[in-house]
């Protein structure tokens, strides 16, 4: 009985260091998540830009980049709206509406050359500390439902639209997305997709 007891002792040890190597090894990943990437470009005053929606560790960003190919400084100004759709499970009937994560204007003065204005979008709230030896034992059951859960509901989708005007509501979504080529549309009038979440397909 007793070597029965120390073999079940020394697996369960094992399996608790391995799990807890693989989280180490997990946070010293890199601190960036992309959300949102870029579809293509839009020019605004004569200039190139492009966007995107990324995760860090102390919150969510917007990251604009600009590319001004004149020799004069450019005074830019537009509005943007960030949005984010909650990830549902796919036997839902009722689908996931986009929710505002912020809306804004975005002034700077782009020099001549590539210039990156981030805004941030929410904070990142931090983790509540282990208050007890219980908190800390790690529950197997509870890991796996997380799990299970997760497969079964469809990704959250990140949108980020801009324009010259005022974006009223999300009626965003319905705006002229750039080709994710070369070719830029304009800013000049109306709004553009300038960022989505692009769901990877499976490979055959």
């Amino acid at each position: 009985m007793k070597h029965l007891n120390t073999f079940l002792f020394t697996m369960t040890a094992s399996t608790c260091f391995f799990f807890a190597g693989r989280m180490v090894i997990g946070s010293a990943g890199a601190d960036v998540r992309p959300l949102a990437k870029s579809l293509g470009s839009a020019t605004i005053n004569q200039c190139r830009l492009t966007g995107r929606i990324e995760s860090r560790t102390n919150g969510v960003y917007a990251v604009f980049d600009f590319d001004n190919q004149t020799a004069e400084e450019k005074n830019i100004k537009l509005n943007y709206v960030a949005a984010r759709t909650p990830p549902i499970s796919p036997h839902s009937r009722m689908m996931s509406m986009p929710q505002t994560v912020k809306k804004g204007a975005l002034e700077c003065i782009v020099k001549a050359g590539k210039t990156t204005e981030e805004i941030l979008l929410k904070e990142t709230p931090s983790a509540p500390p282990v208050s007890s030896k219980e908190d800390a034992k790690p529950d197997g059951t509870a890991t796996g439902v997380t799990a299970r859960l997760e497969m079964l509901t469809t990704p959250e989708m990140w949108s980020l639209v801009v324009s010259r005007e005022e974006i009223k509501g999300l009626h965003g979504w319905g705006a002229v997305g750039p080709a994710a080529s070369d070719a830029a549309i304009s800013l000049d009038k109306g709004e553009a997709l300038l960022a989505s979440t692009m769901t990877e397909k499976p490979e055959k």
